[in-house]
């Protein structure tokens, strides 16, 4: 997990784009996630969307900088304080037939799960499989939203000795999307194409 967060910052710090203050702030943002500085990154990126309130991507990435965080947390009040920080960022329904939103709110749900997964799997699980099976349907074209689902299938799957074959035809799948993928938004997602990249040798 902690080498596929480097890779998402890495990939959104090295994007270039036209300097308006919108794209300098994110970019000081992103500059102080590179950093390891959470806290001063999320507060920066709520300040952008207050400022920015029609646009949802600041506020999306206060909510990745805080999920992630909490993956590589190992003080568990720090983290479930990120993930219920995340979270309550993450509820906003404007924002519920939005792709990347929802595999977002996947993450920071598979965030909650693991700190307790015997107790919280039964119930999250579904729950997960559900936002990305939406995120899916909303943009079928959305790698990330293929990769999510395909990811946490073969994590269950691997727990429970199944086969991952399907699974892993679905990151081909993505990884192949990330391969059409275009973008043209400042600091749209983008991230993911290294992560299906290992997973497909991991499923070899």
């Amino acid at each position: 997990m902690k080498s596929f967060i480097i890779a998402i910052i890495c990939l959104i710090s090295g994007s270039t784009f036209a300097q308006s203050n919108f794209e300098k702030s994110m970019g000081q943002a992103m500059s102080l996630w590179q950093s390891g500085e959470t806290q001063k990154a999320a507060a920066l990126l709520e300040r952008i969307s207050q400022a920015e309130k029609d646009n949802w991507i600041p506020a999306y990435y206060q909510a990745m900088v805080l999920t992630t965080a909490s993956f590589r947390e190992k003080n568990k009040e720090t983290q479930t304080k990120y993930i219920q920080s995340a979270e309550e960022i993450l509820n906003n329904s404007a924002q519920d037939n939005n792709s990347e939103w929802l595999v977002l709110r996947a993450m920071n749900q598979t965030a909650l799960m693991i700190t307790d997964p015997m107790t919280k799997a039964k119930e999250l699980s579904p729950k997960i499989i559900g936002l990305y099976k939406k995120a899916i349907t909303l943009a079928p074209n959305n790698p990330r939203a293929v990769l999510g689902l395909a990811e946490f299938q073969i994590n269950a799957k691997k727990y429970f000795n199944q086969d991952t074959s399907k699974e892993c035809e679905d990151v081909k799948k993505a990884l192949s999307l990330f391969g059409e993928e275009k973008t043209t938004t400042p600091f749209a997602p983008s991230w993911g194409k290294d992560r299906a990249e290992q997973l497909i040798k991991e499923c070899k």
